[in-house]
């Protein structure tokens, strides 16, 4: 082989790695499709109370949750399935059944498919022994 075939392959070799690291380059720019759902901390509020009971008072939980839903409004998102669900349960946690309540009509609002479990609940929060509101 010739000096001037082995010039030419290697430049046809550069062209090509850099023809192949600019394609790679330019797929991680792709930005992924937005969420259907502002899910916020919800996931790792659940896991926080399930995985590790006790590290994070239902009072913090609470306030997270409604930060989340603020951003989510501010960006006319909704929340996902089991939100409203699961602040109805901190509510009830902490003694304010009316809230709990509130939240549960709003879970059963959004997600009509839940009807029956929510209105399950619905009726049982007047049964249990909530803490005073």
């Amino acid at each position: 082989m010739a000096s001037g075939e082995v010039t030419l392959r290697v430049r046809g070799l550069l062209a090509l790695a850099l023809a192949l690291a600019l394609a790679l380059g330019a797929t991680g720019c792709v930005t992924a499709p937005p969420t259907r759902y502002a899910w916020g901390s919800y996931e790792e509020l659940i896991y926080v109370s399930e995985a590790k009971p006790g590290t994070l008072p239902p009072e913090a939980q609470v306030a997270e949750m409604q930060k989340d839903r603020e951003v989510a409004r501010g960006a006319n998102q909704k929340l996902p399935p089991g939100w409203h669900a699961q602040l109805s349960y901190l509510y009830y946690e902490l003694g304010r059944v009316e809230l709990a309540r509130e939240e549960l009509l709003a879970e059963k609002s959004e997600f009509p498919e839940s009807t029956v479990l929510v209105d399950r609940l619905i009726a049982n929060l007047g049964a249990g022994t909530a803490k005073a509101e």
